[in-house]
């Protein structure tokens, strides 16, 4: 009896699942009819939930929606030459610069101004020195691209350490942020000019001018502010890099357009009609070139400010610009082939830059030398023993040269004038680019043989 009871007052789980499964669609209804009056819910927040939950729980147009939104790049990454992009803000009036995603495909800008027939006829001419001939096949696939040097260090079979390895951003950052200071320090800090390149010519045929299928296609930018240079470049970089972009072309057009045509022209002392121009027959760089990348003014002489006499003393009819200020980087000139006594002389301001990095040329040779220690240019007892790299890029040269130099003792000299000319017909040609900055120092070359 007892167990009978028992079994009635507890069903089993089977009937009490047939006992749920038996509720009616009327008891819900009341029991949410009964919910709904018990709560007193508004029946504008019911729409309002439900239009919560149909957003958080729905999928998205788009397949980009999908995606969560990542935090940005300045907010995840904090080290010393990582910077915001400023907000792109647009006013009325304003150009709209739009980037193409394939520096390799033909893209085009919406903005600028294009270039008219007497600028492109101008910049021809204080250029290349006449409209009739163009840039050739070297200068054209010349750009901003950087080289990957360890595809030839591996052709050679060179195993070599180095101890400054930047990323591709370092890299990047570096050359926008050199860029910029060049054309700025080119439009005397106040402005710049940049232009690009686009698919068709912005004017017709004309009698005085050839057409390159660079200049005529040429749109200008101006700006105002050194961020807003910035972010243009950044946005555009690509174009300088692009193998049929003839990015040094454009990146020379821009630099003679910040510093203003009518100002390379004074600079140069050069008129319309006369032959100054800022590349040499062979296409090779000239002394104004070099001083309108390295100062901002394409001054054609290397020494300090305007010389008014010459060597001997008498008046000359028109002063020789030179350099009037110190130069963020400097610049070395040895050249075997000159006389002793007519040597081109380069001024201190070169010499002594404000960063101890130098642009040499060796024998019509370029190259770069820099040393580490920024108080080598403004600490005179640094100079007394330190530590030079040199590089010029060469296939040849498959890591950065590191030379010892020693001013203190100095190099040994023979007494007589016979073995001075033979000891000098010994040294190395960069150690006499050196010795013009540093007299008589000694050259070390850390087990490097000389190969220039």
């Amino acid at each position: 009896m007892d167990g009978e009871t028992m079994s009635e007052s507890n069903p089993s789980i089977g009937e009490r699942e047939a006992t749920s499964a038996k509720v009616s669609e009327k008891d819900q209804l009341l029991r949410l009819l009964n919910f709904l009056e018990r709560d007193k819910i508004n029946l504008g927040d019911v729409k309002k939930r439900l239009a919560e939950i149909d957003t958080r729980y729905s999928l998205p147009a788009s397949p980009l929606g999908m995606a969560p939104t990542a935090t940005g790049l300045h907010q995840r990454v904090n080290t010393f030459y990582m910077d915001k992009w400023p907000e792109l803000q647009v006013k009325r009036g304003q150009n709209i610069i739009a980037p193409s995603r394939n520096p390799g495909s033909g893209h085009r800008t919406i903005g600028g101004t294009p270039i008219v027939l007497e600028t492109a006829i101008d910049l021809r001419k204080i250029v290349y020195g006449t409209t009739l001939h163009s840039f050739s096949r070297e200068w054209k696939k010349s750009t901003l691209a950087f080289q990957d040097i360890d595809v030839w260090i591996k052709r050679l079979g060179i195993v070599c350490s180095s101890s400054l390895r930047p990323n591709s951003f370092e890299r990047r950052k570096a050359l926008i942020d050199g860029m910029c200071e060049m054309l700025w320090q080119a439009g005397e800090k106040r402005r710049c000019s940049v232009v690009l390149m686009e698919d068709e010519a912005c004017f017709g045929p004309d009698y005085r001018y050839r057409f390159d299928s660079i200049t005529e296609r040429l749109h200008l930018f101006e700006f105002k502010k050194f961020e807003d240079v910035q972010f243009f470049i950044k946005r555009n970089l690509d174009r300088f890099q692009a193998e049929s972009g003839c990015g040094l072309i454009l990146f020379l057009y821009s630099l003679v357009l910040s510093r203003t045509i009518p100002k390379v022209r004074d600079d140069m002392d050069a008129s319309e009609d006369s032959k100054g121009k800022l590349l040499t027959d062979m296409e090779d760089v000239t002394v104004s070139l070099l001083n309108l990348a390295l100062t901002g003014r394409a001054v054609s002489y290397l020494h300090n400010g305007d010389l008014l006499y010459d060597c001997k003393g008498n008046l000359l009819p028109r002063p020789l610009k030179g350099v009037k200020e110190r130069s963020n980087i400097g610049y070395l000139f040895w050249d075997k082939g000159e006389d002793p006594d007519t040597r081109t002389e380069v001024g201190s301001m070169l010499k002594t830059p404000k960063t101890p990095i130098w642009v040499t040329k060796v024998n019509h040779m370029y190259g770069l030398l820099f040393s580490t220690n920024l108080d080598l240019v403004s600490d005179w007892r640094i100079e007394c023993r330190f530590t030079l790299s040199y590089y010029t890029g060469l296939v040849s040269q498959p890591k950065t040269v590191t030379l010892n130099v020693e001013t203190r003792i100095g190099r040994p000299r023979p007494k007589t004038s016979l073995g001075r000319k033979q000891e000098e017909s010994k040294i190395p040609p960069l150690e006499n680019c050196i010795m013009t900055k540093w007299y008589g120092a000694n050259v070390g070359w850390n087990g490097t043989s000389p190969f220039i």
